[in-house]
C-alpha cells in the first residue's frame, strides 16, 4: 500500500477547510479507491477515510494510522458510518 499526496489536486477542499474550521495543517492523500483527509490543529489531529465503492477495510485503517500518526501509543477515537465507508480517526493532543 502506498499512500501518495494528492493535495494539490484538492485546492478548493483544502482552502475551505483553513477558512471555516480551527485546522491550521491539511493534507490529502489517496490510497488507490481510498481517500484520506489528514487535518490537525493545535488541539487535535483528524483523519478520515473515505471508499465509495466498498467498506474501508481493517488493514488500510491500521496503515493509516500507521503512516500518519508520529505517537508511539497514541490513543485515538475510531468512528464508522453506518455502512463502513467512511471513517473517522480522533486524537486529541
Amino acid at each position: 500500500m502506498h499512500l501518495i499526496d494528492v493535495t494539490n489536486s484538492y485546492s478548493n477542499l483544502v482552502h475551505n477547510q483553513l477558512n471555516s474550521t480551527d485546522a491550521n495543517y491539511i493534507k490529502v492523500y489517496s490510497l488507490g479507491n481510498t481517500s484520506v483527509i489528514y487535518t490537525e490543529s493545535d488541539q487535535a489531529i483528524g483523519i478520515a477515510i473515505e471508499n465509495h465503492d466498498r467498506r474501508v477495510r481493517k488493514d488500510e485503517v491500521e496503515f493509516i494510522i500507521k503512516r500518519l500518526i508520529k505517537e508511539a501509543d497514541p490513543s485515538y477515537q475510531l468512528t464508522f458510518d453506518k455502512n463502513q465507508q467512511v471513517v473517522e480517526i480522533h486524537i486529541d493532543k
